[in-house]
């Protein structure tokens, strides 16, 4: 037998022992306050994750990670049927989110991250998803089995003041005459061309089969959407939303668009979001033109407009102007197939700003 380096035998000790102090635990109201806490802590750009008012309004199920009667860590999961274009059957999706460590302890960061991730993965019934992946994670979620699938989403983008964007995501401030320059040459389109686009105040149960025949005969794997699913996203403490059906020549209601003006709290980032949409190829370029028309008449100031949708969108969002489109990675377990297609209403992408 080969004797470990003391080294390592101490570093497998102390994993150990960190895991064993670590419990995962089922959410329980008493913890609301402390953990309400370790959200503001975590994220101080985002003071938004620690509002009682979201947190209330969020459907979803909760762990905690508990050491020494302490929260250290939190996640959530959040179910949504996704159903395949073909008919196959459909899929309950667990949405990961807003995982959260007490980043004190470097040991007890890790164990607690496992443990919640793995509660997320062993829920019943759920095959476990998650957006707003970062390159420097992606190992670890392929390490455990899960897929990245870049070739399903798109996030598009056309921005009115490139530099306030380029500087927020961190890109280069020398790409800023050349989005100028494509500005000047590709126009944003800001009206209806094949139909009629009306405003809502809610969204109709009569609707439901539309929605859903519009979504099977074009994405892969989608999202379900219903009213009540829509009337819950509008319902979202803090936010105004925007919301207008489209009429096709008939009179026929062929799509939808909800959009809103999002404003960063702590740092300067101003844009109009394109939350969700549905609707055949006419109707979305509509629709995406009435967003477009807010952008630039109504929303004054705002540095530009984006939005998030399937890779074979890219022509709608091209005609209305929004040419800038890279791949959005989402993770799915795996065995769950099918291109995904998801918009800022699935999982929880509009709860921030």
């Amino acid at each position: 037998m080969v004797a470990r380096p003391v080294s390592a035998a101490l570093a497998t000790w102390r994993a150990v022992a960190a895991d064993k102090d670590v419990q995962i635990i089922p959410f329980e109201v008493k913890y609301l306050d402390e953990t309400l806490a370790l959200l503001k802590r975590w994220s101080p750009d985002h003071p938004e994750l620690g509002e009682r008012s979201l947190y209330d309004w969020q459907r979803c199920t909760r762990y905690l990670a508990m050491k020494d009667g302490r929260v250290v860590g939190h996640i959530g999961q959040m179910q949504h049927e996704f159903r395949h274009g073909d008919g196959g059957p459909p899929v309950q999706l667990g949405w990961g989110i807003t995982l959260v460590l007490d980043m004190s302890d470097d040991s007890t960061r890790k164990m607690a991250g496992r443990g919640l991730l793995k509660a997320c993965e062993d829920a019943p019934g759920l095959k476990y998803a998650a957006v707003g992946v970062v390159p420097t994670i992606e190992p670890a979620y392929l390490r455990r089995g899960h897929q990245i699938r870049r070739d399903g989403s798109n996030y598009y983008a056309r921005f009115f003041r490139p530099g306030k964007a380029l500087t927020y995501w961190k890109k280069s401030a020398a790409l800023t005459p050349l989005m100028l320059a494509a500005n000047l040459v590709r126009r944003p389109r800001t009206r209806p061309r094949f139909g009629q686009v009306e405003p809502i105040p809610q969204f109709s149960p009569e609707w439901d089969a539309t929605w859903d025949r519009l979504l099977s005969g074009r994405y892969e794997l989608y999202g379900a959407r219903n009213a009540e699913f829509l009337n819950h996203k509008l319902a979202q403490p803090n936010r105004t939303y925007f919301r207008f059906v489209h009429r096709d020549a008939s009179g026929a209601v062929d799509g939808y668009v909800v959009y809103r003006r999002a404003r960063h709290k702590t740092r300067d980032l101003d844009l109009v979001k394109i939350c969700d949409f549905v609707g055949t190829e006419t109707a979305q370029q509509d629709l995406l033109a009435e967003a477009m028309r807010y952008a630039v008449t109504e929303a004054s100031g705002t540095y530009g407009i984006v939005g998030l949708s399937a890779a074979l969108d890219a022509a709608a969002f091209r005609a209305a102007g929004m040419y800038i489109a890279q791949p959005y990675p989402v993770v799915l377990a795996a065995g769950v197939a099918g291109r995904p297609r998801v918009s800022f209403f699935d999982s929880d992408l509009d709860n921030l700003w």
